[in-house]
């Protein structure tokens, strides 16, 4: 019996216009990955800060693709929201696999990551549909 074929980490944009950005996550979200994460978002919202000024209102993370998360993944996704919080944009959550669903329950930071924004209109910080997925078999 072979083992699966690991998915290759990335991110990728999927939608984006003036007031939101549409990423998909896949692979394992991980210490060895964390970086990588961080460093493809920044550059997905500057990139869209450059072309739209400071109008993005929604962060929209698909995590369907997600096969792993860890708590190095939970950093990172703690950097993410303080950058997005401070400029007034909303992070959402879809299609979480129930991997991801469990770790945020289980620490606590669920409500913390969607939560209210600070006020919009001020810039990125230097660098909803909370849809759950169907449980894995």
């Amino acid at each position: 019996m072979s083992s699966p074929t690991p998915v290759e980490f990335s991110v990728d944009v999927e939608t984006g216009d003036t007031r939101s950005l549409r990423l998909a996550i896949r692979g394992d979200l991980d210490y060895d990955t964390g970086a990588t994460f961080t460093e493809s978002v920044n550059a997905a919202l500057d990139t869209h800060q450059r072309r739209y000024g400071p109008a993005l209102r929604h962060l929209h993370l698909d995590w369907a693709g997600l096969t792993a998360i860890d708590c190095g993944g939970l950093s990172v996704l703690i950097g993410l929201r303080r950058r997005t919080h401070a400029a007034g944009i909303a992070l959402h959550l879809h299609r979480r696999p129930v991997r991801l669903t469990r770790l945020l329950d289980i620490t606590g930071v669920g409500g913390y990551l969607t939560g209210p924004t600070a006020t919009a209109g001020r810039g990125f910080a230097a660098s909803g549909d909370e849809g759950r997925s169907a449980p894995s078999p």
